[in-house]
Protein backbone atom coordinates (compact mmCIF):
# COMPACT_ATOMS: atom_id res chain seq x y z
CA UNK A 1 0.00 0.00 0.00
CA UNK A 2 1.68 3.66 -1.17
CA UNK A 3 2.68 5.96 1.43
CA UNK A 4 0.90 9.40 1.45
CA UNK A 5 3.50 12.56 1.71
CA UNK A 6 3.90 16.40 1.44
CA UNK A 7 6.14 17.96 -0.50
CA UNK A 8 7.67 21.52 0.65
CA UNK A 9 9.97 22.83 -1.92
CA UNK A 10 12.49 24.60 0.06
CA UNK A 11 15.63 26.54 -0.85
CA UNK A 12 18.72 24.58 0.09
CA UNK A 13 21.42 27.66 1.04
CA UNK A 14 19.25 28.33 4.57
CA UNK A 15 17.28 27.14 6.85
CA UNK A 16 13.61 28.75 6.57
CA UNK A 17 12.10 30.33 9.07
CA UNK A 18 8.59 31.18 7.98
CA UNK A 19 6.10 29.66 5.84
CA UNK A 20 3.60 27.42 5.84
CA UNK A 21 1.91 27.76 9.14
CA UNK A 22 -1.36 26.38 11.05
CA UNK A 23 -4.60 27.07 12.53
CA UNK A 24 -5.96 24.71 15.35
CA UNK A 25 -9.61 25.73 14.73
CA UNK A 26 -9.98 26.54 11.51
CA UNK A 27 -4.02 12.35 -13.84
CA UNK A 28 -1.69 14.50 -15.56
CA UNK A 29 -1.61 18.22 -16.27
CA UNK A 30 -2.18 19.45 -19.97
CA UNK A 31 1.04 20.65 -21.70
CA UNK A 32 -0.24 23.78 -22.84
CA UNK A 33 -0.56 26.69 -20.28
CA UNK A 34 -4.11 28.38 -20.03
CA UNK A 35 -5.06 31.19 -18.24
CA UNK A 36 -7.91 30.62 -15.74
CA UNK A 37 -10.66 32.52 -16.03
CA UNK A 38 -12.47 34.39 -13.11
CA UNK A 39 -11.06 32.83 -10.34
CA UNK A 40 -12.62 34.25 -6.70
CA UNK A 41 -10.16 36.17 -4.64
CA UNK A 42 -10.62 36.05 -1.21
CA UNK A 43 -9.22 39.43 -0.06
CA UNK A 44 -7.99 40.55 3.59
CA UNK A 45 -9.74 43.16 5.76
CA UNK A 46 -9.83 46.32 3.58
CA UNK A 47 -6.93 48.49 5.31
CA UNK A 48 -7.59 52.42 6.40
CA UNK A 49 -5.72 53.97 3.34
CA UNK A 50 -5.74 52.05 -0.17
CA UNK A 51 -2.23 51.31 -1.50
CA UNK A 52 -3.47 51.52 -5.34
CA UNK A 53 -0.33 50.09 -6.69
CA UNK A 54 -0.55 47.32 -4.43
CA UNK A 55 -3.93 46.55 -5.18
CA UNK A 56 -3.27 46.84 -8.90
CA UNK A 57 -0.14 44.34 -8.65
CA UNK A 58 -2.17 41.67 -6.56
CA UNK A 59 -4.77 42.32 -8.72
CA UNK A 60 -2.84 41.57 -11.80
CA UNK A 61 -0.71 38.43 -10.35
CA UNK A 62 -4.60 36.84 -9.56
CA UNK A 63 -5.76 37.73 -13.18
CA UNK A 64 -2.83 36.37 -14.75
CA UNK A 65 -2.08 33.14 -12.80
CA UNK A 66 -1.48 30.26 -15.19
CA UNK A 67 -2.84 26.85 -14.74
CA UNK A 68 -2.47 24.05 -16.69
CA UNK A 69 -5.30 22.91 -19.27
CA UNK A 70 -8.55 21.85 -17.80
CA UNK A 71 -8.32 23.97 -14.73
CA UNK A 72 -11.80 24.73 -13.16
CA UNK A 73 -11.79 28.32 -10.75
CA UNK A 74 -13.44 27.15 -7.46
CA UNK A 75 -15.71 29.74 -5.59
CA UNK A 76 -14.05 28.52 -2.57
CA UNK A 77 -12.27 25.80 -0.96
CA UNK A 78 -12.37 22.79 -2.79
CA UNK A 79 -14.27 20.04 -1.24
CA UNK A 80 -11.85 17.14 -0.06
CA UNK A 81 -9.17 19.52 0.58
CA UNK A 82 -8.29 18.48 3.93
CA UNK A 83 -4.68 20.53 4.02
CA UNK A 84 -6.38 23.90 2.77
CA UNK A 85 -8.35 24.02 5.86
CA UNK A 86 -5.78 24.38 8.18
CA UNK A 87 -2.06 24.90 6.89
CA UNK A 88 -1.46 28.29 4.47
CA UNK A 89 1.37 30.89 4.00
CA UNK A 90 2.12 33.12 6.81
CA UNK A 91 3.58 36.24 4.99
CA UNK A 92 6.29 37.96 7.41
CA UNK A 93 6.04 41.23 6.46
CA UNK A 94 2.68 43.35 7.38
CA UNK A 95 0.71 45.01 6.53
CA UNK A 96 0.25 42.92 3.00
CA UNK A 97 -2.32 43.15 0.40
CA UNK A 98 -3.21 39.73 0.09
CA UNK A 99 -5.49 37.79 -2.51
CA UNK A 100 -6.18 33.61 -2.63
CA UNK A 101 -7.72 31.97 -4.81
CA UNK A 102 -8.57 27.81 -5.74
CA UNK A 103 -8.66 25.64 -8.80
CA UNK A 104 -9.94 22.47 -9.48
CA UNK A 105 -8.25 20.03 -12.47
CA UNK A 106 -10.11 16.51 -12.72
CA UNK A 107 -7.92 13.39 -13.66
CA UNK A 108 -4.90 15.23 -12.69
CA UNK A 109 -2.00 14.33 -10.61
CA UNK A 110 0.04 16.16 -7.72
CA UNK A 111 3.39 15.73 -8.62
CA UNK A 112 3.20 16.39 -12.87
CA UNK A 113 0.82 19.36 -11.91
CA UNK A 114 3.35 20.74 -9.58
CA UNK A 115 5.79 20.46 -12.30
CA UNK A 116 3.96 21.91 -14.72
CA UNK A 117 3.25 24.97 -12.13
CA UNK A 118 7.46 25.16 -11.68
CA UNK A 119 7.96 24.82 -15.74
CA UNK A 120 4.97 27.88 -16.52
CA UNK A 121 5.14 30.54 -13.64
CA UNK A 122 2.83 33.16 -13.87
CA UNK A 123 4.08 36.23 -16.28
CA UNK A 124 6.64 38.71 -14.76
CA UNK A 125 7.52 35.80 -11.55
CA UNK A 126 10.19 32.84 -11.69
CA UNK A 127 9.91 30.06 -9.68
CA UNK A 128 12.96 30.35 -6.68
CA UNK A 129 13.67 26.33 -6.84
CA UNK A 130 13.48 25.53 -10.49
CA UNK A 131 14.13 22.12 -9.95
CA UNK A 132 11.61 19.82 -11.11
CA UNK A 133 10.18 17.51 -8.14
CA UNK A 134 11.10 14.02 -8.83
CA UNK A 135 9.90 10.91 -6.79
CA UNK A 136 9.89 7.09 -6.28
CA UNK A 137 7.29 5.15 -8.14
CA UNK A 138 5.85 3.91 -4.86
CA UNK A 139 4.93 6.99 -3.05
CA UNK A 140 2.00 8.78 -3.68
CA UNK A 141 2.02 12.14 -2.54
CA UNK A 142 -0.55 14.12 -1.45
CA UNK A 143 0.26 18.10 -0.84
CA UNK A 144 2.91 19.94 -2.96
CA UNK A 145 3.86 23.29 -2.34
CA UNK A 146 5.78 26.09 -4.50
CA UNK A 147 6.35 29.53 -5.03
CA UNK A 148 6.53 32.29 -8.08
CA UNK A 149 8.42 35.48 -6.70
CA UNK A 150 9.53 38.46 -8.58
CA UNK A 151 13.12 38.15 -7.82
CA UNK A 152 15.29 35.29 -5.75
CA UNK A 153 14.65 35.39 -1.69
CA UNK A 154 11.51 37.88 -2.09
CA UNK A 155 8.92 37.49 0.58
CA UNK A 156 6.23 38.77 -1.79
CA UNK A 157 4.73 36.55 -5.06
CA UNK A 158 2.76 33.87 -4.81
CA UNK A 159 2.55 30.58 -2.90
CA UNK A 160 0.80 27.69 -4.92
CA UNK A 161 -0.32 24.45 -2.83
CA UNK A 162 -1.53 21.30 -5.38
CA UNK A 163 -3.46 19.06 -3.06
CA UNK A 164 -4.83 15.47 -3.85
CA UNK A 165 -8.37 15.37 -4.09
CA UNK A 166 -10.86 12.19 -4.71
CA UNK A 167 -11.27 13.04 -8.61
CA UNK A 168 -7.93 14.90 -9.04
CA UNK A 169 -6.03 18.35 -7.77
CA UNK A 170 -7.04 20.89 -6.41
CA UNK A 171 -4.68 23.91 -6.49
CA UNK A 172 -4.85 27.22 -4.12
CA UNK A 173 -3.00 30.34 -5.27
CA UNK A 174 -1.95 32.50 -2.13
CA UNK A 175 -0.82 36.14 -3.35
CA UNK A 176 0.61 38.72 -0.78
CA UNK A 177 1.91 41.93 -2.65
CA UNK A 178 3.89 44.64 -0.46
CA UNK A 179 2.36 47.78 0.67
CA UNK A 180 3.36 51.00 1.10
CA UNK A 181 3.55 50.62 4.57
CA UNK A 182 4.90 47.10 4.81
CA UNK A 183 7.34 46.40 7.43
CA UNK A 184 9.53 43.13 7.15
CA UNK A 185 10.85 41.95 10.92
CA UNK A 186 14.31 40.66 11.78
CA UNK A 187 14.01 36.98 11.67
CA UNK A 188 15.59 35.11 14.94
CA UNK A 189 18.68 33.79 15.54
CA UNK A 190 20.50 35.01 12.08
CA UNK A 191 18.29 33.05 10.26
CA UNK A 192 16.26 34.46 6.96
CA UNK A 193 12.47 33.92 6.32
CA UNK A 194 11.13 31.35 3.77
CA UNK A 195 9.65 33.02 1.06
CA UNK A 196 6.26 31.99 -0.66
CA UNK A 197 5.58 28.22 -1.05
CA UNK A 198 8.95 27.22 0.70
CA UNK A 199 8.03 26.50 4.11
Amino acid sequence: MPRLRSVFVLSVSAVLLAGCATVADDGAAAPEPSLSTSPSPSATATPTKVDVAAVAKADSWLEGAVLPSGAVPSESTPASTYPFSYSYYAWPCSPMETRTAYWTIAGADVIDTANWLKEHPTAGLNDPVPIPITVDDETEYDTVTLGNVPEPESLEGIAYTVNRTANGVAVRAEIGVFREDSVCPEPPDGGRWGGPGQG
